[in-house]
């Protein structure tokens, strides 16, 4: 009796995680969502990761360049302020505490590992503030069940609140890129 339980129970819990709504297909390939004056691009590699940004985003794919020799930059050398930097993640980690519901939250966390988005931010090396905002996630995370809308939601703030501190090497760079 107990395992006959248990397996209902699992048919249950597996039946409503995959009875969400997914917003994303899962072939391999690329997709525009058409939204209220935005369109999003999503992109599928291998069938594993998805990667959503605004289709106005200008670094998206475009090599980090060293301006004055042309060649690609050293990837040792601090582009951004490191304390600047820690003080930029907590606003990020209070942007995306703000923007999801509770319950959006405990479903993320029910996904537990593999369950994470990555944000990538292409930082203007002038100015210090974001141009461009990508996200990634696994095509098994909750995230696929996440509106383009919220994306655009959290990409609105980020590039209104943060604002990153450049170093002098930075500052000839074509994009500073942070994740």
């Amino acid at each position: 009796m107990k395992r006959i339980l248990s397996i209902t129970l699992s048919l249950l819990v597996t039946a409503t995680l995959f009875s969400q709504t997914s917003y994303y297909p899962d072939s391999v390939g690329t997709k525009v969502f058409y939204e209220d004056g935005y369109a999003y691009q999503m992109s599928v590699t291998e069938r594993v990761i998805i990667n959503i940004y605004n289709q106005d985003c200008k670094w998206i794919d475009v090599p980090k360049i060293y301006k004055p020799t042309g060649d690609f930059p050293d990837e040792y050398t601090p582009d951004l302020e490191t304390d600047e930097m820690k003080r930029q993640e907590k606003l990020l980690y209070s942007i995306l505490e703000e923007s999801y519901s509770n319950e959006e939250k405990e479903k993320i966390k029910e996904f537990g590992r593999g369950g994470e988005c990555t944000i990538g931010m292409f930082i203007n090396p002038q100015t210090g503030k974001v141009d461009d905002v990508r996200f990634s996630f696994y095509r098994l995370s909750y995230y696929m069940n996440i509106p383009v809308s919220k994306f655009r939601e959290v990409e609105l703030k980020i590039k209104e609140r943060l604002k990153h501190t450049v170093t002098d090497y930075g500052k000839n760079l074509n994009y500073v890129y942070d994740l």
